[in-house]
């Protein structure tokens, strides 16, 4: 994909949906469900211009995560999926940051939201890292919401500190 960047953070450029990415949707997701999720990503880029990004580290596509307007919940929902060989370089911890921060100065969005497996403790600490806290009622999956505080004196919107 030779688009330009429409995300970046350190180490990762997010372009748009593309159908070009289908081989890293079906890594990420299975054949069919890859394929679905795929035109679903495609299908919300184009009416609203909000979908998940196709990620790239070091010129390769590892992973699947962005915002889908929230028309069930208030607010964005973040997603982030990540192909297994890059684990645990901390590509989710910095994705996670930098998209909130794009989202707050970009859509001037303060509500987020996201749906995690409950036996996905990596991602639930990625999120509670970001500020994210689970909702009380142990869905399955478990939701978790975060909201921005208003903005400070000087007009930066503040988030709650990470925690190592």
């Amino acid at each position: 994909m030779t688009t330009t960047p429409l995300f970046r953070s350190a180490r990762l450029t997010g372009h748009a949906p593309d159908r070009r990415a289908a081989p890293l949707y079906a890594d990420l997701f299975g054949a069919a469900r890859g394929s679905d999720r795929l035109a679903a990503d495609l299908l919300d880029w184009s009416r609203h211009g909000v979908a998940p990004w196709t990620l790239f580290h070091a010129g390769r596509a590892v992973g699947v995560a962005g915002f889908r307007i929230g028309f069930g919940g208030e607010g964005l929902e973040l997603s982030f999926h990540f192909l297994p060989d890059v684990a645990g370089q901390g590509l989710a911890s910095e994705f996670v940051q930098a998209a909130l921060d794009h989202a707050i100065t970009t859509f001037r969005e303060e509500h987020f939201h996201a749906e995690v497996a409950p036996d996905n403790a990596i991602s639930i600490r990625v999120l509670e890292k970001a500020g994210f806290r689970p909702e009380p009622d142990g869905a399955d999956p478990v939701r978790m919401r975060l909201v921005i505080r208003r903005p400070d004196r000087a007009g930066a919107p503040t988030r709650p500190a990470l925690s190592a």
